[in-house]
């Protein structure tokens, strides 16, 4: 199937997709009154039958031919809007034609013909028009989509009769959101059947919808505004899978949408430069995060392991073969600022690697560097990123995403080289700064993490064999 929403629009209009007030028994809809009288102090009881032609109810099912079906329930509520005010009406009877009476209790004060705006259902209403902050959080399931976001709106005048009130003509409510089903198959054309959250984005307007399921789902109910926008969908699976997708959404009003999108667990990037991709997390600094660890080609892989200083991989990694010593972890002939660590007392640092050094800049090329300490900081600060651990194509790792763009970068649990071999792959990752410490001679600074913790004040032996994640040079 197609993957663009706008390819789906024919599968159907919500059935029953505007809500009318009519007489139950009238072919034109028309409603007719007496002659109105001059209100009184006493309340008014507002009085409309509903009638079944083009009506959306909150009742909605999916028979799974590519419609959503409607009835009216009893209890079901409608605002009526005037004078800042929200009056409420509720059906007080369901005929077995599917007509429903709807009756509220409005002030003896109002006006006769007082402009008013009906909005349903009632929940969606505030003293003033429709809620602001309706779409932005959802839960996926029909049931609540449809008792609280299956929204129509009118504009109307009531006729004042003495103590009774009724609509002045016939009033049609105009649906106001798109009803989508959203469904999802992964790169292999395997439906995601747990889908954990869904995250939508207009590409134009910023407006972001969040789902949020209490369960696996193999497909979300969506209420989304008419747009002709490119927009992003970033699906979350309950083991941890990170799949996207941008497509242009062609969406109208009242209409039954039922796209299956093929989405990728490649994760966006922001630019490549000489065939290296990075992306932009929006960070203070400016810094640009590759999108794979040096030796590797996808932002799972693991790559390959450096010792601090060194730009060839290695089988093991201990003082004996490190490159600036004499074989032990006080002979150190670079990198080192403390004399009791220097070979002949060598204490001439430098403190950060040199370009010549630097695995990623003789790997790839002069546009990239290993992070700095501090860059690796900013990268986990909570003020700019969140991070969780994911799995992405069955790789485990923290899947960082900034908080002011939404892109996100993966670090695969890699694992590390140390004096007692390669240790831990696939339930922590440690990653080589740039920066070598100042406490000791013979570290420099790293991050670590797992599923459990996040660690970026570390140090460890020049020696040892880390994962390398470049940053642009700036």
């Amino acid at each position: 199937m197609k993957t663009n929403i706008n390819y789906f629009k024919h599968l159907c209009t919500l059935l029953l997709a505007a809500l009318t007030f009519a007489a139950c028994s009238s072919e034109n809809d028309d409603i007719a009154g007496p002659e109105p009288v001059q209100p009184v102090n006493g309340d008014i009881t507002f009085t409309a039958v509903f009638g079944v032609k083009n009506a959306t109810t909150r009742a909605l099912s999916d028979p799974g031919n590519g419609t959503l079906t409607a009835s009216w329930q009893q209890g079901e509520e409608i605002a009526i809007l005037f004078g800042g005010n929200k009056y409420v009406a509720t059906v007080t009877a369901v005929d077995g034609a599917g007509s429903a009476t709807v009756s509220a209790t409005l002030p003896g004060n109002t006006p006769n013909n007082q402009a008013v705006t009906y909005i349903y259902p009632a929940s969606a209403a505030d003293g003033s028009g429709l809620r602001s902050d309706l779409l932005s959080s959802q839960d996926g399931t029909l049931a609540t989509l449809s008792s609280t976001l299956d929204v129509a709106t009118a504009e109307g005048n009531i006729v004042i009769d003495g103590t009774n009130a009724q609509p002045n003509g016939t009033v049609t409510l105009q649906n106001q959101f798109a009803v989508c089903k959203l469904q999802f198959t992964d790169e292999s054309n395997q439906a995601i059947e747990d889908i954990a959250s869904l995250t939508i984005t207009d590409l134009a307007t910023t407006g972001v919808i969040t789902v949020t399921t209490s369960s696996a789902q193999s497909a979300v109910y969506v209420a989304m505004l008419p747009s002709n926008n490119s927009t992003k969908f970033k699906v979350e699976t309950y083991n941890g899978s990170v799949y996207k997708k941008t497509a242009s959404a062609h969406l109208e009003a009242g209409m039954f949408y039922h796209p299956m999108l093929q989405v990728t667990s490649t994760l966006d990037y922001s630019g490549i430069i000489n065939g290296r991709a990075y992306v932009d997390l929006g960070l203070p600094s400016g810094t640009l995060w590759a999108t794979c660890n040096v030796g590797a080609n996808s932002p799972e892989g693991y790559g390959n392991y450096y010792a601090c200083g060194e730009t060839v991989p290695k089988s093991t990694y201990t003082w004996s073969n490190y490159n600036y010593c004499e074989g032990t972890e006080r002979t150190l002939t670079k990198y080192c600022t403390n004399s009791n660590y220097g070979y002949n007392g060598y204490n001439s640092g430098p403190t950060e690697l040199e370009a010549e050094d630097d695995a990623a800049t003789t790997n790839w090329d002069s546009n990239w560097q290993t992070p700095s300490w501090e860059q690796l900081q900013e990268l986990f600060n909570s003020d700019y990123t969140t991070t969780v651990w994911r799995t992405l194509k069955g790789v485990n790792g923290r899947m960082i995403t900034s908080k002011s763009n939404d892109n996100s970068i993966f670090l695969p649990a890699a694992g590390i080289y140390d004096d007692r071999g390669f240790q831990v792959a696939g339930f922590s990752g440690y990653y080589w700064s740039r920066s070598c410490s100042a406490l000791y001679g013979t570290d420099a600074n790293f991050l670590s993490f797992s599923s459990g913790s996040i660690t970026t004040n570390n140090v460890t032996s020049y020696c040892h064999g880390l994962s390398v994640r470049p940053v642009r040079k700036q």
